[in-house]
């Protein structure tokens, strides 16, 4: 995504944050066309169901703690997140 991001920043000319705001958007987009193949009549099958402000708050509260996170190139510092 990065790199989407930068490519579209020097194509484009925009500053980062109006590319930022436009992933935020592509995001909520993507979120709204779930929720609503998950809502409705006939609604699909896996048994989530949207809670759109919750839902909203839990990726708010995902992008707040990414935001706040650095990157480290220290394995002694890194977070495990799975096992090999």
């Amino acid at each position: 995504m990065m790199n989407e991001l930068c490519g579209i920043m020097h194509k484009l000319g925009l500053p980062p944050m109006m590319v930022l705001h436009l992933a935020a958007r592509s995001i909520g987009t993507i979120y709204r066309e779930m929720a609503d193949v998950h809502s409705g009549i006939d609604p699909c099958s896996c048994g989530w169901r949207p809670h759109p402000l919750t839902d909203v708050e839990v990726l708010g509260m995902a992008l707040m703690t990414a935001c706040e996170q650095r990157r480290t190139n220290d394995l002694l510092q890194m977070r495990v997140i799975g096992t090999a």
